[in-house]
């Protein structure tokens, strides 16, 4: 998945791998390696690959990326990333810990590098579509019907 804005600035996410082979106890067991890069508008890129979202978190990223009447925030249980719709088509995404850009990494918890992406409806809708189809490669091996 891509989403880059007119202005600057762009993310990819794109899943990897399970972080276990082995069959999870449960959804909160089944997790994805996600390969996670950003730029800012300024130009300034870095990635980062680890285990960030839940089979079920990814699912979760693919409906609220093609609905705009949903949640103004998407958080996870890992804070590596974060999303936010703003006023004015702005799709603001933070990233902390494993995903911070390598020039603010360093002690503390908290450190959180934020970038905004100016985004029409039908990008985030390109988009929800183009994730939906990289998830389909890991589907839940946990019942999901508790999450």
């Amino acid at each position: 998945m891509q989403i880059a804005s007119e202005t600057g600035g762009w993310l990819s996410m794109r899943p990897l791998r399970y972080e276990f082979e082995e069959e999870p106890d449960g959804p909160l067991d089944d997790w994805l390696v996600v390969s996670v890069a950003a730029a800012d508008h300024h130009g300034n890129t870095w990635q980062a690959e680890t285990p960030c979202l839940t089979v079920a978190e990814a699912i979760t990223l693919a409906d609220w990326l093609g609905r705009r009447d949903v949640a103004a925030a998407l958080e996870f249980i890992e804070p590596n990333v974060a999303f936010r719709q703003l006023p004015g088509d702005l799709l603001e995404v933070a990233f902390s810990q494993e995903t911070l850009p390598p020039w603010l990494r360093g002690n503390g918890s908290g450190r959180v590098h934020r970038i905004r992406l100016e985004v029409t409806p039908e990008m985030l809708v390109r988009a929800a579509g183009d994730w939906a189809a990289e998830i389909a490669a890991f589907p839940p091996r946990a019942d999901l019907a508790d999450w």
